[in-house]
């Protein structure tokens, strides 16, 4: 694990699959990793995480096969397990439009005071930017600068930190939502959450803000597809760089200079992450994807994580 996070990666998750990994083990009689533990091991616990099991413990096997050559290393598929990837699901720029304005009249039942206040800003901010959820859940009231319009994320996806300049438009939305909850719930410190939960401090929860997510896309008439399908909140995220590369596009600026700049401005670490966003916009415009091929078709296409 030490070397893992030497290496940026944040191995939360992963922690916590050795700890259960370990708990499996040691009601083993084995001496050796074999077949039997691998597949306890793997179909332990819910099945949404066997593909991540599956993943740490083939990585485990092979770090201990080469000085144990009887050691079991489970094939990628072993006992079918395999990642399902998201569907992808990127608002047009009209659904984009009534998303925003939804969170300005967001409304629900048993909502807590200030949810529409909260959630509606976090949701646009969310769109606005391009940042990850827990990017946005992770600011502090000192991580925003209110009066220069820069977000600073510290400690990001793969432990990278960077700041996130933001229109004047969001800007000025952000000093408005911040005096306006600052007047509602008084005594917040520096150190609170920007975007706090209940108690005014602490960060609100995920599975409120997404439960607010699914009430905006009602609110816009955006068709929700069920569980896989989404949009999914994540979907923000990608909304936003496809629709920044559609503005570039239709603007007629050099992509191939902005791509760079959209790669850093959202946190990813290479320029093939970035390059989904191209297939992407190609569902928005008919042949941006053709005519950037010139350019873009030597990028690596490895799989990337958004």
């Amino acid at each position: 694990m030490s070397h893992k996070r030497s290496l940026g990666y944040v191995y939360g998750l992963e922690e916590r699959l050795l700890g259960e990994f370990d708990q499996v083990a040691s009601t083993s009689t084995e001496t050796l990793l074999d077949e039997t533990l691998v597949r306890r091991f793997v179909t332990t616990g819910c099945r949404s995480t066997r593909s991540h099991r599956l993943s740490l413990v083939r990585q485990l096997a092979r770090f201990l096969a080469v000085e144990e050559p009887g050691t079991f290393v489970p094939p990628r598929r072993y006992l079918g397990v395999r990642r399902q990837q998201p569907v992808l699901r990127v608002l047009s720029p009209q659904e984009a439009d009534r998303f925003l304005r939804a969170c300005e009249v967001l409304t629900g039942r048993n909502a807590h005071p200030h949810r529409k206040l909260i959630h509606g800003t976090a949701l646009r901010t969310l769109l606005l930017t391009g940042l990850r959820r827990g990017e946005l859940l992770g600011l502090t009231i000192t991580d925003v600068d209110l009066e220069g319009g820069v977000l600073a994320v510290c400690g990001g996806k793969f432990g990278k930190s960077r700041y996130v300049p933001v229109a004047v438009d969001l800007a000025r939305a952000l000093r408005a939502y911040h005096d306006e909850l600052n007047a509602k719930v008084q005594g917040r410190h520096p150190n609170d959450a920007f975007f706090p939960g209940t108690d005014g401090r602490c960060a609100c929860k995920p599975g409120r803000l997404y439960a607010s997510f699914r009430r905006a896309l009602e609110i816009a008439s955006i068709e929700h597809g069920g569980r896989g399908e989404g949009p999914r909140l994540h979907d923000l995220r990608h909304t936003f760089a496809v629709l920044r590369l559609l503005a570039w596009y239709e603007q007629d600026v050099d992509l191939l200079a902005k791509l760079p700049m959209l790669a850093t401005y959202l946190g990813h670490v290479g320029l093939a992450s970035t390059q989904v966003y191209l297939h992407m916009t190609r569902d928005l415009v008919g042949d941006v994807g053709r005519r950037m091929e010139s350019h873009f078709g030597d990028i690596i296409t490895a799989k990337v994580t958004l």
